[in-house]
């Protein structure tokens, strides 16, 4: 933009200067104060302090947890080393394993596996289940503790969590392995009593993403499997990061490992919940805005109620010159407080405009005529054949094109002269236009040819119209100077019958009024071939 363009836009002596300059000043001023309030001073520093808290609280939580895991694979290898102990002594071991089940609350069941992958010890009192397919089984086999999430008890048939341990021989052997299994439930209720402090959407989940806890996060049915969170929460740093939920929420979100068996501490929280502490400041900001929304309004109001009238009642007279409804006036209802450029462009438009439709409605209707026949010509057949196709459709009838053309016209012309082939078309349209009916479509094509359409019920109808024309031209002959001229024409017909698709498609119809002319003028083609004064419809 020029430095001519822009001093223009914001001259005071003009309307749209004036509209311009109080348009951004009524929408710079309250926002540039809200902007200045709210990002210079606090959201940035709240969204930095939220961050500090989650990496305290997450590591806080995290030595919980990793405490309780420990004390868990504690307990596990206390009872394998009872199953070493009284590896003799089954039963021995059978009831130190439910003592241990009877003194620990959330504990679901302690069982012993052999390396044969049945259950021996099963402290609900259910052995002989066969465990060798479980991912705690495979992992103790190659000496590997494991922490198994994500599955269901084969007996309680509740979402469980496994600590399990490999037991071995005294020849150092794989001899089995000791899991404890602590219902989701029950692991939760623990945690969610530790959780420092218990603050909403911090989620203990395994390395698969199903969550742990909270409860209020797990699954409301124990029997159903557990939830899942999104794979871009696991993925999040300790520091903490923004993110857009699948919701298209703006989210706050941490993620912390938590140790062995890939567990993983997330936190998430949505900006606004961050920022909606801050009452006060938005508060603040609305009164400030307010304030210069305020300050502005009396100039806003006195400026809008001059021009806000007239304009609109202009726009609406414009839009509806747009639609061609020259017919359409425009009156102000408040003159005296107008700015007198509004008067004068309303003043100017109004006469402009009603040139402007007497002009286009004398053009319309000499483009529509052919001068000399006094017909509608080519360019009329172009503009309303396929609404004609569309009609005659709507009244379950098929359309004919009958396509005429005037015998040795050239002949004619250079025999007699133009003055003559030009009375001689005059004679043709007027004999034609008395053979039609006044709903059929009647045109100059161009040169000596014509061209009707016409809604019939078959080909045959249409075919003997095109005969009735051909006899009346030729029982008319031409009187010119006390002489008869004697005049035949060529006619092809041509019959569109399968106009389905007109109703729904405009293009469909404009396609089979091309055809359709097409069609006729072979015809037309073929009955000069014939010997002219004669009548061929379109196979």
């Amino acid at each position: 933009m020029n430095k001519h363009r822009l001093i223009s836009i914001f001259r005071f002596d003009t309307i749209r200067g004036r509209i311009r300059a109080y348009t951004i000043a009524i929408v710079c001023i309250p926002i540039t104060i809200a902007a200045l309030f709210f990002i210079f001073f606090q959201q940035e520093r709240l969204i930095e302090n939220e961050k500090k808290q989650l990496a305290e609280i997450l590591g806080q939580n995290k030595n919980t947890i990793k405490a309780y895991v420990d004390v868990c694979f504690q307990d596990v290898l206390f009872l394998t080393k009872v199953i070493k102990a009284h590896r003799s002594d089954m039963e021995s071991a059978a009831k130190e394993f439910s003592d241990y089940d009877e003194s620990h609350t959330g504990i679901s069941a302690a069982v012993f596996v052999n390396a044969q992958g049945i259950s021996e010890i099963d402290s609900m009192g259910k052995p002989g289940l066969y465990g060798g397919d479980r991912y705690y089984f495979k992992q103790a086999m190659m000496g590997l503790s494991a922490i198994t999430t994500g599955i269901k008890g084969r007996v309680s048939g509740k979402p469980v969590c496994m600590f399990s341990m490999p037991v071995t021989n005294q020849a150092g052997e794989f001899d089995g392995v000791v899991f404890l299994s602590i219902l989701v439930g029950e692991l939760d209720a623990w945690l969610h009593g530790s959780f420092v402090p218990d603050k909403q959407g911090l989620i203990l989940c395994d390395a698969q993403g199903n969550i742990l806890a909270p409860h209020r996060a797990v699954a409301s049915n124990a029997d159903d499997a557990a939830r899942q969170i999104p794979l871009q929460l696991m993925q999040l740093g300790e520091a903490g990061q923004i993110f857009v939920n699948d919701q298209g929420v703006r989210m706050l979100g941490a993620s912390v490992a938590v140790g062995h068996g890939g567990w993983r501490l997330v936190y998430f929280r949505s900006v606004d919940e961050i920022l909606a502490g801050y009452r006060w400041l938005t508060i603040f900001v609305g009164l400030g805005s307010l304030c210069a929304v305020l300050f502005m309004m009396p100039l806003m109001l006195r400026f809008c109620r001059s021009i806000e009238a007239p304009l609109e009642e202009l726009t609406a007279y414009a839009l509806e010159l747009r639609k061609n409804n020259y017919e359409a006036t425009g009156q102000l209802c408040d003159q005296k407080n107008m700015p007198s450029e509004l008067r004068i462009l309303f003043d100017a438009f109004t006469v402009m405009s009603f040139r402007v439709a007497r002009q286009i409605k004398k053009a319309e209707a000499v483009s529509l005529k052919d001068a000399l026949t006094g017909l509608h010509n080519r360019r009329f057949l172009q503009a309303m054949g396929a609404e004609f196709l569309k009609k005659t459709h709507s009244a379950g009838q098929q359309c004919a094109c009958l396509m005429l053309d005037i015998d040795h016209f050239k002949s004619i012309n250079d025999t007699f002269g133009h003055n003559v082939g030009d009375m001689v078309l005059q004679h043709t349209a007027r004999i034609i236009n008395a053979s039609v009916r006044s709903a059929d479509l009647l045109v100059r094509y161009g040169g000596e040819e014509f061209v009707v359409l016409v809604a019939c019920k078959d080909a045959r109808q249409g075919e003997e119209l095109a005969h009735r024309i051909r006899h009346a031209v030729a029982a008319h002959p031409l009187l010119s100077d006390g002489n008869e001229l004697s005049v035949t024409i060529s006619i092809g017909v041509a019959v569109c019958a399968d106009m389905a698709n007109m109703a729904e498609s405009p293009e469909s119809a404009e396609a089979a009024l091309a055809v359709m002319l097409i069609r006729a003028d072979k015809a037309l083609y073929a009955a000069k071939e014939a010997g002219r004064d004669a009548v061929v419809v379109a196979a």
